[in-house]
């Protein structure tokens, strides 16, 4: 019957009565009958604005007119139904109606270019879509997946506005009914924020297309060519502009630990290249840096781009840097990140003696504690310091059993382990006895690697790379492919009876 219902309406505009009855089907809550039904009214609909039946007549009250504020009244109904399955709980349907929807985005586009004369983007309508798909708890990831790769990974203006759009509704004035959101609230303002942030991370962070060319030419709206100025969708300053605000506003809002981490993982190499004005997220990083804990590592690799190559200052970064050094460090999953930057903070040979030897002790005590995986990965560290850094080898030459200095062992080291201030822990006037101890290992590996402080200090630096990936797994995989010189001795006797006389449990049972 829709078919026949299309066919009326395409075949005739005496028959344009019809379209309310597909409306009508399209509201029914059969899923198949919707489908088809909403799919006929995008066709009908299409056709409608190529014949100029749905545009504003300007020309006073007409027949014409009549006609074309009824259809428009229709037209708002069927995106209304559009909209509202944006919700569905069927992925299907939310993919096709946002299928539907930025086809309406093309016609209205077109139809706003051609009357202006100038390049015109119906953003009213594609925000009310965006703001559906970003604040809804229901949008599955088929459709946020779909709204990436087939809209914002292809076409410039819709992602140039989507950038404008997200940074707009993380706007704290933002209204979202003044948008044109009908209807009461249906959630708490709390559960609407968690699912912008989830939806909207989700989103950018599937997108491919970086701000980096120099104009834009791929249009989803396409009527007439938008105009060169810097305000314009085809002008990249104003692409890196949107791109920035959009980032900065949704930095501002309530993440989540985990999207925190996946953010500050990122920043370095996806967010900050590109933004106007990088500085803007000094603020959002050493927040971050002084979090503690895991968010402090991650947002090492962010703060170190601003600092080197946008010449942030920030105070007392080495303080905080020694304050990371904690008990966890050498156990959480981020330690191999952390060091190739820890190199980096402490290549320098304008470090003060006192402050490198703090770190030094500071990993060396760590090192005790630690598992095999962050013992290997620490003695290296410890190598490549010293040799960078020989005004600290009097720790070295303080260890028990040198001689030409004073030793100092683990009873009388004057170390301050529980002081937060490098400066202020004696560092320099300690020993690296814990490299002893390291010397004596349980595991043979890390015995045999720690040895090397007992010799000339003739070998070259480590590469830090070769060290930083080993776990337990890596180890078994080593020790067992490797194939033993000779057999291990065995002592045990092999049994000749169930019970030996002499065994303690022969005195009980009796056979």
């Amino acid at each position: 019957r829709i078919i026949q219902l299309e066919n009326n309406v395409v075949s005739s505009q005496q028959n344009l009565n019809d379209v309310v009855d597909i409306l009508s089907i399209a509201k029914s809550g059969n899923v198949e009958t919707m489908f088809v039904a909403t799919n006929s009214l995008g066709r009908i609909f299409a056709g409608l604005w190529k014949q100029g039946l749905l545009k504003r007549n300007k020309e006073g009250k007409t027949a014409a007119s009549t006609v074309s504020d009824w259809l428009r009244g229709n037209y708002n109904e069927y995106i209304g139904i559009l909209k509202t399955q944006l919700k569905h709980s069927e992925a299907a349907i939310q993919v096709a109606a946002l299928k539907l929807l930025m086809q309406a985005v093309v016609h209205e586009g077109e139809n706003m270019s051609k009357s202006s004369g100038s390049y015109e983007f119906p953003n009213s309508l594609y925000l009310s879509i965006l703001e559906l798909i970003l604040d809804g708890s229901e949008a599955s990831d088929y459709l946020l997946r779909t709204l990436a790769d087939s809209y914002l990974n292809l076409y410039d203006d819709l992602r140039y506005y989507f950038y404008r759009d997200v940074a707009k509704i993380a706007s704290p004035d933002y209204d979202p009914f003044k948008s044109g959101k009908s209807g009461a609230r249906t959630k708490s303002l709390v559960e609407e924020a968690e699912s912008f942030v989830r939806n909207t991370f989700a989103v950018m962070g599937m997108i491919k297309v970086v701000p980096t060319a120099k104009e834009y030419t791929a249009f989803w709206v396409n009527a007439v060519s938008p105009t060169g100025d810097e305000n314009s969708v085809s002008n990249a300053a104003a692409h890196r502009k949107a791109f920035s605000e959009a980032w900065v506003a949704f930095l501002r809002q309530p993440l989540t630990a985990e999207i925190y981490k996946q953010v500050l993982l990122s920043m370095h190499r996806r967010i900050i290249p590109h933004m106007v004005d990088a500085t803007g997220l000094m603020d959002f990083l050493s927040t971050a840096y002084d979090a503690g804990g895991s968010i402090s590592l991650l947002a090492l690799n962010g703060l170190f781009t601003l600092i080197d190559q946008y010449n942030l200052n920030y105070p007392q970064f080495y303080e905080k840097l020694y304050a990371l050094f904690d008990r966890n460090l050498l156990h959480v999953k981020y330690r191999a990140r952390f060091f190739r930057l820890f190199e980096l903070f402490l290549g320098s040979s304008h470090l003060p003696a006192y402050l490198v030897a703090a770190f030094i002790k500071r990993i060396a005590r760590l090192a005790i504690s630690a598992t095999p995986s962050g013992a290997v990965t620490a003695i290296p560290v410890i190598y490549n310091l010293l040799k960078a850094h020989p005004s600290c080898m009097v720790l070295i030459h303080r260890m028990p059993g040198y001689e030409g200095e004073e030793s100092v062992d683990a009873e009388s080291d004057p170390y301050l382990a529980d002081e937060a201030d490098p400066a202020k822990c004696n560092a320099l006037s300690s020993s690296l006895w814990e490299l002893e101890t390291l010397q004596h290992h349980y595991y043979p590996n890390i015995a045999t690697l720690a040895n090397i402080f007992s010799e000339p200090f003739h070998k070259p630096k480590f590469q830090l790379e070769d060290f930083l990936d080993h776990t337990y797994s890596t180890f078994f995989d080593g020790d067992t492919a490797r194939t033993p010189k000779k057999a291990p001795a065995l002592a045990v006797q092999p049994p000749t009876a169930l019970l030996r006389t002499g065994d303690a449990i022969s005195d009980f049972l009796v056979l």
